[in-house]
């Protein structure tokens, strides 16, 4: 009972760092089709309870009307190097050897933007991005 509460505590401030990293980066990426969104993100979902305990994966849903394969793939690569960055200036705790936060995902679904950001706090979720990839090849 104790390691869930701790978990549970866990999750909820690991959930806060992500949503305000992400919060700070999405503003300097100047996609013009990423527009309508609250700068303040905090309705990120955790994938935690599909993936196991301890995966520190969150979800956020942006309103987008239309994006292109390739403005996707720049989008990723932008935001990954931003929230790179971000950690880097705030002294993000994280795994050694890894970095603070990486996007596990990221897909178009109209009208929606899906992102999937990694917290790589721990082995679990290092692990999970392991998986993720061995199941993209």
């Amino acid at each position: 009972m104790l390691r869930q509460k701790a978990l549970k505590i866990l999750l909820s401030e690991n959930k806060k760092i992500t949503d305000k990293a992400v919060s700070a980066c999405l503003p300097r990426m100047h996609a013009e089709w990423l527009q309508n969104y609250s700068d303040d993100i905090e309705d990120s979902k955790l994938l935690a309870n599909i993936w196991g305990k301890g995966v520190m994966v969150f979800e956020y849903i942006l309103p987008v009307q239309q994006v292109t394969q390739k403005e996707l793939k720049q989008f990723r690569k932008k935001l990954n190097h931003s929230l790179g960055d971000y950690a880097e200036n705030n002294d993000v705790a994280h795994l050694e050897g890894s970095p603070a936060f990486l996007i596990s995902d990221l897909w178009f679904l109209a009208p929606s933007l899906h992102i999937e950001v990694a917290y790589i706090s721990n082995q679990q979720t290092l692990d999970y991005l392991k998986d993720i990839k061995k199941l993209e090849k």
